[in-house]
């Protein structure tokens, strides 16, 4: 659902969009991985989350 609206929103130029799905599958990750938060892979997915997040922020104006 996300890479369709990131498709049809000129806002964006193909390398934001790049990072706009890439955070999209961080938080998909992170999703399979919460069940065990004390797991290392949680860790390093929520860590991941993190990192994206902060970068569209930072496209966005908001970090």
């Amino acid at each position: 659902m996300l890479q369709q609206t990131l498709n049809t929103t000129p806002a964006l130029v193909p390398g934001e969009r790049t990072d706009a799905l890439a955070l999209a599958e961080a938080y998909g990750q992170a999703t399979a991985f919460a069940m065990e938060q004390d797991h290392p892979a949680w860790q390093s997915a929520a860590n991941d989350v993190n990192a994206k997040d902060a970068r569209m922020k930072a496209i966005c104006g908001g970090g």
